[in-house]
This record gives C-alpha cells, sequence and structure tokens, in this order.
C-alpha cells in the first residue's frame, strides 16, 4: 500500500510551537504524530526546595495568556496539602479572577486564532478587513477580561496578588464597582459574539470521544470539584495519578496523558459543557442548544461555540459575584 507524508513544519495561530505530519493512505489518515518542540521549562524541578507560598507565583509564569488556571491549580494544591478552605467572599472573588481569564483568553482563541480558519483567512488582520466590527468586538471583550485581571491580579500578564488562603490585597468595593458596567456591556458583546460564531460552516463529522472535565455539585466548574468523564470516571482531584497516566514520546517535548487501560480523551471548554450544561442555568442552556450547541455534541470543530457559551457565562458569573 503506497503511503504518502504530509508535514507542516510550522504550525501556526496556535498556542506554543508545534509541527504536524499526517501518513497517509490511498486517500485516508492512517498515522499522525503533533510534535511540540518549544523547549521544556522544568517548572516541576524549579519549585522542589521552594517554601510554598512561592508557588503560585512562580506556576504562573508558564503561560502568559492563562496564568490564572496555573496559579489557581497551585493555590488549590497547597491549601489542599495544608488542610486550608478558602471560603465566603474570597472564594468569589476568586471565582472572579477566573472568570476574567475565561473571557480574555477564550475570546483570543476564537476571534484571533480559530475564527481565520473557519472564514478562509491567513490571519486575524486579513479578517478585519471583513469583519472589522467582530474583530473590535473581540478586542474590546479581551480589554474587559484583562481589566479584571488587573483589579484582582494587581497586573494582567502573570498576575502576583494570589496568595496561599486567598489574596495578598483584596480590592474595596469602590475599586469593584465600575467592573458592573464593564461586564455587563462585556455580556452583550459576548451574546453578539456568540452568535456570529454559530454561522461558521462547521463541517459534519463526529467522533466517539471521552470527555473529561471538572464536575462541580452545585455550579459550573472553575477551581473546584471532581474529576468526571463521560463514560462514568467520578474520582477526587488528589487521585489523578491513579486513572491517567503520562508518557513521554519520541516526536515531542511536551508529555502525552492518556486515561489508564482506555487511552486519549477531550477536554477543555466542550467537555466542560458536556459534562456540566445543566449548570449553566436554564437560560443560557436553551441560549447554546439554540445557536446549536446541545449536550452530547461531538463534534470537535463546533467547540468554538463552547468557548462562546463559557465567554457568556464568565459574564454573567462576573456580575452575580
Amino acid at each position: 500500500m503506497a503511503t504518502k507524508t504530509l508535514r507542516v513544519d510550522y504550525l501556526t495561530r496556535v498556542e506554543g510551537e508545534g509541527a504536524l505530519e499526517l501518513d497517509i493512505a490511498e486517500g485516508a489518515v492512517v498515522g499522525g504524530r503533533l510534535s511540540i518542540f518549544e523547549p521544556p521549562r522544568f517548572f516541576e524541578a524549579l519549585l522542589r526546595g521552594r517554601d510554598c507560598t512561592e508557588v503560585p507565583d512562580i506556576t504562573a509564569r508558564i503561560c502568559g495568556i492563562c496564568p490564572v488556571a496555573y496559579q489557581m491549580s497551585a493555590a488549590y494544591a497547597v491549601e489542599s496539602a495544608l488542610g486550608i478552605m478558602v471560603e465566603g467572599p474570597l472564594r468569589a472573588l476568586r471565582r472572579l479572577l477566573y472568570c476574567g481569564e475565561w473571557i480574555e483568553s477564550h475570546v483570543l482563541h476564537m476571534v484571533l486564532l480559530h475564527a481565520p480558519d473557519f472564514l478562509g483567512f491567513p490571519d486575524a488582520i486579513s479578517m478585519a478587513a471583513s469583519h472589522g466590527e467582530t474583530v473590535r468586538r473581540g478586542l474590546a471583550l479581551k480589554k474587559a477580561g484583562n481589566e479584571v485581571l488587573r483589579l484582582l491580579g494587581r497586573r494582567e500578564v502573570h498576575p502576583i496578588n494570589v496568595r496561599v488562603g486567598g489574596f495578598y490585597r483584596v480590592p474595596s468595593r469602590a475599586e469593584l464597582a465600575p467592573l458592573a458596567a464593564t461586564l455587563e456591556a462585556a455580556r452583550e458583546q459576548a451574546v453578539a459574539l456568540a452568535r456570529w460564531v454559530a454561522t461558521f460552516p462547521f463541517p459534519d463529522f463526529k467522533r466517539d470521544y471521552e470527555f473529561v472535565a471538572l464536575r462541580h455539585a452545585d455550579e459550573y466548574p472553575l477551581n473546584e470539584g471532581r474529576i468526571g468523564s463521560s463514560r462514568g470516571l467520578d474520582i477526587n482531584v488528589a487521585d489523578y495519578e491513579s486513572a491517567f497516566e503520562e508518557r513521554h514520546v519520541p516526536h515531542s517535548t511536551a508529555l502525552q496523558s492518556v486515561l489508564r487501560g482506555r487511552g486519549s480523551y477531550f477536554v477543555r471548554p466542550l467537555a466542560r459543557f458536556n459534562l456540566n450544561h445543566d449548570r449553566l442555568g436554564p437560560g443560557l442552556e436553551a441560549f447554546a442548544a439554540g445557536l446549536g450547541l446541545e449536550p452530547g455534541c461531538r463534534n470537535p470543530y463546533r467547540s468554538i461555540l463552547a468557548h462562546a457559551i463559557e465567554v457568556v457565562y464568565a459574564c454573567e458569573e462576573g456580575l452575580r459575584v
């Protein structure tokens, strides 16, 4: 059987540095390798011997676009080890901080990285010539999310205000009050952006994924919950290594994670939506259905819709806080 290999040496519009190789035989893909070739940064080794209070600030440097994800994971891990439970207004403000990151990070992904592929543009700058209002809307949403990070994290990139047990400094009511108007405007922009995304030409494609995400008893999960899956997995976060295995592969510097005895799995907003759609509230769940995103969606192309719904949710949750 004759085969050929398609090589893309540099993937564009992705976070990080990567390449892709596909083996094709008789018009079908029979093998594929995603290579991450940015240098390893060894954060696990960097943390050894450091005071536990330093961990949130160090891990925030893992990513400039989604530092809160790493910072919150680190803070909750240390707090769990020390038997500390952050509750009440401090917990609510942490959700607000995370909402800010979802807004700016999701919108960056949707408008600047992902949308050009659907609409046939080489980049977002070219796309702006035909979709200028939407690109401006996306940039305004990103600015709103950054404002939340600036206020609660004390800066927009690699925030420095989260500490074990809460925050180093909590904003005053007067400082927080203007965020209401910011988030009200952001919600309107997020709804309009979601409706725009719903018009994309989504290929008719489905795959039988196992979706994995946090699942919380009472709320749409950001920081807390149990690890669940669409095929019955339900474990404490502390038991992660009992169910998951991280492997080295020769063609990539990034570890690959699999479910033990089950193989690969699907994460991020589409997985979160599929496992937690009933935590969005009836209004937002109906809005998602109206856009063509319903529970059990297995079309990876529609994951951009899940991003859009989470941006609307982040605005609403931020307003609630």
